[in-house]
Parts: C-alpha cells; sequence; structure tokens
C-alpha cells in the first residue's frame, strides 16, 4: 500500500511537471498614466467603476523565456478567465461551494465575510491601480481577461493570485514613493534619467528599465518603468535582460496626472484635453525653460 502510494505520488508530480510552463522571470511593467493622457489622441476617461488612483499602474505581468528570448504566452494549460474572481458580485452565495450551506450559521457568517473581504480587496485594487483609461469607458473586464490569457494562464498561479501578486509588487515597489523620496515629482519639470533611475534602486536594491514617449513641447516624457521579477511572483531581481527597444534622452518630464484630467465621456475628451491644456501652459512653459 505504501508504495502504490510513493508510486501514486511521483506519477502525480511528473504530470505536474509535464504540465508547468518553463519561464525565467516576469516583467512588472508599470505605466505613468500622467504620460498616457497627454499623449492620447482620444483623451482619457473615467474608467465606468469610478477613479482610478493618481499613482504608477500595473500595466503588464508578462512571463519571460530567455531561451527564445520572447514572452511566454497562451499557454494552453491554464484555467479561462473568470471575472467573478476580481468583480464581485453582490450576491456573495454565488461564489460559495456546496459545503458552505452546511456550516453552522455563525461559520457561515464568518465564512462569508472572510470570502467578501478578500474579493473586496482585489476589486478595488485592480480598480485603482490596474486601470483602463481609454475613451470611450470601459470596466477594464477585458483588459484583466487579456492580461490572464496572454500571461496568467503561463504563469502556474491560480487567476486570483496572479492579479494579487502584481498588484503586491506594485504597492511594494512604490515608485511614486521612490521618486518623490529624491525630490522627483510629477510637476513638468525636467529630470535627470539616471536619477530616475538611482531613486528606484535605493529604494528596491534593484535596477529599472525606463521607457519614455513624446511629450510637451517637444520634450521626452517618463512614461513606464520596467522591473524584473523571480518567478515566485514575489521577489525583485536585476533584469537578465531588458527590451532592447527602450529609450530614455539624459533628462525627461514628469508630467502630472490627476483625476480631473478624466473625462466622463468620449465626446467630451476633446473639449477636456484642451480646456486642461489652456489652464496649464503657461505653468508648464515656465518650468521647462
Amino acid at each position: 500500500m505504501a508504495r502504490r502510494t510513493i508510486v501514486l505520488s511521483l506519477m502525480l508530480g511528473l504530470l505536474a511537471a509535464a504540465n508547468a510552463v518553463p519561464f525565467d522571470f516576469y516583467y512588472l511593467i508599470l505605466m505613468w498614466p500622467g504620460a498616457y493622457c497627454e499623449s492620447s489622441d482620444s483623451g482619457c476617461c473615467v474608467p465606468k467603476y469610478g477613479y482610478p488612483a493618481e499613482d504608477f499602474f500595473v500595466k503588464i505581468f508578462q512571463t519571460f523565456d530567455l531561451s527564445i528570448n520572447k514572452p511566454v504566452v497562451k499557454c494552453r494549460n491554464g484555467a479561462a478567465f473568470d471575472q467573478n474572481k476580481v468583480i464581485i458580485n453582490s450576491q456573495i452565495s454565488l461564489k460559495l461551494k456546496p459545503c458552505y450551506f452546511a456550516l453552522s450559521p455563525h461559520m457561515m457568517h464568518a465564512y462569508g465575510r472572510s470570502m467578501g473581504h478578500q474579493l473586496d480587496k482585489i476589486e478595488n485594487s485592480i480598480n485603482h491601480y490596474w486601470s483602463n483609461l481609454k475613451c470611450p469607458p470601459t470596466d477594464g473586464v477585458n483588459t484583466w481577461k487579456s492580461e490572464w490569457n496572454s500571461y496568467g494562464v503561463c504563469s502556474g498561479l491560480k487567476q486570483l493570485d496572479y492579479f494579487k501578486a502584481a498588484l503586491n509588487l506594485r504597492k511594494q515597489a512604490d515608485i511614486l514613493g521612490a521618486l518623490a523620496e529624491q525630490g522627483i515629482e510629477p510637476d513638468y519639470k525636467l529630470y535627470n534619467t539616471e536619477k530616475i533611475k538611482w531613486a528606484i534602486t535605493q529604494k528596491l536594491g534593484v535596477a529599472p528599465g525606463l521607457q519614455c514617449r513624446d511629450g510637451p513641447f517637444g520634450k521626452k516624457q517618463l512614461y513606464e518603468v520596467y522591473l524584473c521579477v523571480d518567478t515566485d511572483g514575489v521577489t525583485f531581481i536585476e533584469c537578465p535582460k531588458l527590451p532592447a527597444g527602450l529609450s530614455c534622452p539624459a533628462s525627461v518630464v514628469f508630467h502630472p496626472f490627476y483625476t480631473w484630467m478624466l473625462n466622463s465621456t468620449a465626446a467630451a475628451a476633446a473639449g477636456g484635453r484642451a480646456a486642461f491644456d489652456s489652464k496649464i501652459l503657461l505653468a508648464a512653459e515656465t518650468m521647462l525653460n
């Protein structure tokens, strides 16, 4: 009996190994929404679920394989996306297993409250820090679905754990706080790119990659921060490789982002952006000159 148990355990271990998708590390790509909105021709809109945080967003949590020098994508052994695992249903009981109803009333209440708290926590975080600001407004589900179907299914993590890992890493990195500690604020001033990298390295102990894009007045602006994460989904590591296309000049603009920049509808986007530009034009020119 013991021998059969050992053999069965070995077979299950081999099966799990066969289904595991090899990758070397994650790219955690954090986006600064101020740069995105400033350079978006269609403007930015308030998502259907409400206002996002005035902070760096998670853009991508990507599995990467050095042997092929490409992201590992769309693995077939992952579960299908289930939006109920990131969006709260008003009837929490619909998410509970049948055995839940066999519990005592006190235990039912405690279990339901615990599960509701877990779902509430992930929903609040994903709405605030993994937002889609495109116009017309969206509910974000397609964004999260795309990320899960592209990379989450290859991570070896359960869906909820995949999103929680990315959001926890974003919180741990606290890029906005790391920059503020070194006097780098989103205020239209020009900042030394190496100082930005140094500020993040001081906080995390690993060097980031930076991506910039066209900004106001012919300047480049800080757009994305690339961080590398071990396969455990918890530990920041030095990047084994950064994308060849990453590019920033010696000095860049750190564009402000405030939720009042966002429009409630796509129709208001053009007018809203024009109004915003007229309010800040003089101040921005003064800071950049």
